[in-house]
């Protein structure tokens, strides 16, 4: 269930230490045009916010810190279109969390009795359990 969420760690984090690999690569160079070097930086900080994000995440589910809610809740499966993954998006008191699998599309859209286990920072669900 956290394909999407493991695949956001590792995308981000490699593609930082690229970007770090490049902006270091082009720093050395010290030529006069000093504009690759300010978006490679401005690239290596949002690359850098992101990777942490999910590096916070990463941690809080390794060290089992996730937390919890129940309650009336609405299912809608969102289909990716080819162009992401296909999400089913929980939303509990006008909350909105994400499951980033198909794992949920066979359950009609509608309103259930949830018990979720998310990641505090990205809300992304780790465990479900559906009641009509």
């Amino acid at each position: 269930m956290l394909l999407g969420f493991y695949s956001g760690l590792i995308v981000f984090v490699l593609l930082f230490f690229i970007v770090l690999f490049v902006w270091i690569k082009t720093f050395k160079l010290k030529k006069q045009n000093k504009m690759p070097i300010i978006m490679l930086g401005v690239l290596m900080v949002f690359t850098l916010v992101v990777a942490s994000i999910y590096t916070t995440d990463f941690f809080y589910l390794k060290t089992e810190q996730t937390k919890s809610t129940a309650g009336a809740c609405t299912l809608e499966f969102v289909s990716g279109g080819g162009n992401s993954l296909d999400t089913t998006e929980v939303i509990i008191d006008n909350k909105k969390y994400s499951i980033k699998s198909e794992h949920f599309k066979d359950i009609a859209d509608g309103n259930y009795f949830c018990e979720i286990t998310y990641l505090p920072v990205t809300k992304i669900v780790t465990e479900i359990s559906i009641k009509n």
